[in-house]
């Protein structure tokens, strides 16, 4: 008895937790020195079942979680910026980060993470559908941290909420003013519509190699991650979304069935509009935009804003020397559509105290200083409410993504989209690569082999 009722504190202490780190600020402190008096005190309180006042020490948070991160920037990020700072606050708590390019063979033998930064859309729904995660709705305080987030971000996936939205991003179009010029295009009017696109991408692959002899090219696109299931999808459904006005995705609104066979969907025309471009674009992204080679690329994501420093020379710098411009359409007059993508934080069922500790972890990430000190590092767009009108994302380089935000498609939150995602990017890879299918028969062979992972 006691044993449980000990258990039974450390679940029902963490509503006060998120009530401390309420209060937003237009001037945020540096995270360093961000504990105001409340956040410094070390006991929580909550009542229990029989409203009695219970209070627990941060001391009394013991144990280990492992925190599963992207490659790159994260790691430091975790390591240098969040985690000493909550080990401080929790010193009986040890805090251990993974990668996460590995994750699901770990999933498989059983090896779990406690914390995993996953993406938007058909993550949560797939460990959800396993049954692995933890439903955040079953924590008496999540409503405290869900309201101080933007409801744009937030998806249910069969009836519960198995992720936290730690931040958001989108992709936009990026293209190279000097080979603008250069080809005879003007820098200030980049393409509108799929068939401007076309004409200047051509253009600008006609030019003549550089010194070194390196070739032009007037686009590229990320052929090396076609392998990639549904991560990948996400960066090229954009391209098809604005083939059908952002009206259809990969499913139906239920996710039970796929739409791309729909007519309307223009699936196929996306397909051949692929096919004739990539003859403008190299196979691999070995030589990426940022050679100053490429003339456009469809799929520069807010994120991607720190590789302009890889740039030969000086780096490469929006406004000057590099365009950012939306997406084109079919039609000039109409929207512009991206993907809406972000980082997800999703707890996985382990035991009650690490899932305990998990929850503050995570409450931890979403305070207003440490989160738009991660907006900033990991270059991401932010998800909680008082920091949507924040200056830093006001500043020139950043405000289009931040506008172009309202014409963001979510990602689909359909447990199913990676497997059928492999299939078509496969089958893409035989329109556009290989060229040995057209993009009709493309179209059909993709919706039987969706159908029947569907159907299971």
């Amino acid at each position: 008895m006691k044993k449980f009722r000990k258990m039974l504190v450390v679940i029902l202490i963490l509503s006060m937790m998120s009530t401390l780190f309420i209060g937003c600020s237009n001037n945020l402190p540096d995270p360093k020195n961000a504990q105001n008096t409340a956040e410094q005190e070390n006991v929580i309180t909550e009542s229990d079942d029989d409203s009695e006042a219970t209070e627990m020490n941060k001391t009394e948070f013991e144990g280990e979680i492992v925190i599963s991160i992207p490659t790159g920037g994260y790691t430091t990020f975790m390591d240098e910026k969040i985690i000493p700072d909550f080990e401080k606050e929790y010193p009986n708590v040890k805090v251990s980060t993974i990668t996460d390019e590995n994750v699901d063979t770990r999933i498989a033998a059983g090896d779990v993470p406690n914390v995993m930064t996953g993406v938007f859309g058909y993550m949560p729904a797939k460990y959800a559908k396993m049954d692995l995660l933890v439903d955040y709705k079953e924590l008496n305080d999540y409503e405290a941290l869900y309201d101080r987030i933007m409801p744009e971000f937030v998806l249910e996936n069969f009836n519960g909420l198995y992720y936290v939205p730690w931040n958001a991003t989108t992709q936009m179009m990026i293209y190279n003013k000097e080979l603008f010029a250069e080809a005879g295009l003007d820098p200030e009017n980049p393409p509108k519509t799929f068939d401007e696109y076309l004409e200047a991408s051509r253009l600008i692959s006609e030019l003549p190699a550089r010194e070194d002899g390196s070739k032009v090219y007037g686009s590229v696109f990320w052929n090396d991650a076609l392998s990639w299931g549904g991560w990948y999808w996400t960066m090229m459904s954009q391209i098809y979304y604005n083939f059908n006005d952002g009206q259809y995705q990969l499913f139906n609104e239920y996710g039970t069935d796929i739409v791309i066979n729909n007519p309307e969907a223009n699936f196929a025309e996306f397909l051949s509009f692929m096919k004739n471009v990539q003859e403008t674009a190299p196979p691999t992204m070995e030589m990426n935009f940022f050679s100053r080679n490429i003339g456009m690329w469809l799929q520069y994501g807010y994120g991607w804003k720190t590789n302009l420093n890889e740039a030969p020379g000086h780096p490469m710098v929006i406004g000057e020397d590099v365009g950012v411009a939306p997406i084109p359409t079919l039609n000039e007059n109409g929207n512009h559509w991206s993907t809406l993508d972000g980082r997800s934080l999703m707890i996985f069922k382990t035991t009650p105290m690490e899932e305990a500790i998990s929850w503050e972890f995570v409450k931890f990430l979403m305070r207003d200083d440490y989160n738009l000190e991660a907006c900033k590092d990991l270059g991401q767009l932010p998800t909680l409410t008082a920091l949507k009108d924040d200056p830093y994302f006001m500043l020139p380089e950043n405000k289009p993504f931040v506008d172009q935000l309202s014409f963001a498609v979510p990602n689909e939150p359909v447990a199913e989209v990676d497997q059928i995602s492999n299939i078509l990017l496969q089958v893409y890879s035989e329109v556009v690569i290989d060229q040995s299918l057209s993009p009709e028969d493309a179209v059909e062979k993709i919706s039987e082999e969706a159908k029947k992972i569907l159907d299971q």
